[in-house]
């Protein structure tokens, strides 16, 4: 604890980032299994995950503005002491009924905390590329997201509860780091190096079609994520009879294949603003959502996970890139970016839910792969039309 107050903003940003996944994934986790324990439909787990995503979608379009009125620091804090309260209801659930208002009441606050932690980070970025910044940021919290999955696995396994015990271990942690958050790092802030002044054309019409594809791009691996997320452990439970040990690996794996995007986006900086390798990137997502939806088996499952993961760090640091790439606005845009990371959330067990109880446990992710080719037609069309066309 001595060594923390020398460490930069950005540091204890990236800490609080990490620990903040690493609670979101025993939240995550541990819902679901406990859900199905108390004999969830996969409708009701779809619902659950809607619930929340809908709530976190609100919580960061009002974050957005929240953030530039009050002070940032003290914000957060109070996004941690809202969360904790969702964690220790948790423990007392009992019934279905309450894990909806439960999840809800946490995405809510870790809605809220995201944008304004964001925001501290667009600020903190001191002569720093933003590309390299936010690399390391989302290095940060997919760790922690890949981390905590693989540990609820085994904490389900001893009692489907114990997770959300830990949880609140974990907020307690991010409230230490943020009490040493600053509003500001310093009076001297210099422009991030931005790759669009390197692109032809005019700079502007372009930044606007690669932020609308980042969002685009984004909502849709979040929506397939969000099946996987609330849905997965009702078809390796109760179908494929999978330990819940194996059941966290799984889909600790989508956020390790985050991890290795993160950690290629960070040292490839040639990858902004280019064309054929933001689309061709994102053609991974076929392959790993027809795997989930068309074979069985732990080695399918795993390489399923594995590229979704891979495809969505990719549209996830695109999103991210775009949306605070240019100062002006940028906490809006930050907002934005995660509302449409909600958005995905809420549609992809809603309507996976829906047809996984029509047509099986494996049609969510059918419905993700035609989103999947739907979503890049779109994006295709709208790197490419012409300004004309405008």
């Amino acid at each position: 604890m001595v060594f923390f107050p020398v460490l930069s903003n950005r540091h204890h940003i990236y800490a609080a980032g990490f620990l903040m996944d690493f609670a979101c994934a025993f939240i995550v986790g541990a819902v679901a299994v406990y859900g199905i324990e108390l004999g969830a439909s996969p409708v009701q787990l779809g619902l659950i995950g809607a619930t929340g995503a809908a709530l976190y979608t609100v919580a960061s379009l009002w974050a957005g503005t929240l953030c530039d009125r009050f002070s940032r620091k003290k914000s957060i804090l109070a996004y941690c002491a809202m969360s904790i309260m969702a964690s220790l209801l948790f423990v007392r659930a009992r019934a279905i009924a309450e894990l909806y208002i439960y999840y809800g009441l946490f995405h809510f606050s870790i809605g809220l905390f995201w944008p304004t932690l964001q925001s501290l980070l667009a600020d903190s970025r001191h002569r720093r590329n933003l590309a390299t910044t936010l690399g390391n940021f989302c290095l940060a919290w997919s760790l922690g997201f890949s981390g905590g999955h693989y540990i609820c696995g085994w904490l389900t396994r001893a009692d489907s509860r114990l997770p959300f015990i830990w949880c609140v271990f974990l907020i307690l942690a991010i409230l230490l780091v943020c009490l040493m958050l600053s509003d500001r790092e310093g009076d001297e802030k210099s422009a991030s190096r931005d790759y669009l002044d390197r692109a032809e054309g005019k700079p502007r019409d372009l930044w606007k079609r690669f932020l609308i594809c980042g969002w685009l791009g984004n909502f849709t691996l979040v929506f397939i994520l969000g099946s996987a997320k609330m849905l997965f452990p009702k078809l390796a439970l109760d179908v494929d009879g999978l330990d819940r040990a194996v059941l966290g690996l799984m889909l600790a794996l989508i956020h390790g294949g985050q991890f290795l995007t993160f950690w290629l986006v960070k040292y490839w900086h040639g990858w902004q603003y280019q064309k054929k390798v933001y689309l061709a990137l994102q053609l991974l997502a076929l392959p790993g959502a027809g795997l989930l939806a068309f074979t069985g088996g732990v080695p399918a499952y795993a390489a399923g996970m594995l590229l979704t993961g891979i495809c969505a760090g990719f549209t996830y640091a695109s999103s991210i890139y775009y949306s605070t790439s240019r100062p002006p606005d940028a906490a809006t845009r930050t907002g934005l970016h995660e509302a449409f990371i909600g958005l995905g959330v809420l549609f992809g067990p809603l309507a996976g839910g829906f047809v996984a109880g029509k047509w099986g446990l494996h049609a969510p992710y059918t419905l993700g792969t035609l989103l999947a080719v739907a979503s890049l037609l779109v994006q295709g069309w709208l790197l490419y039309r012409p300004a004309a066309a405008r």
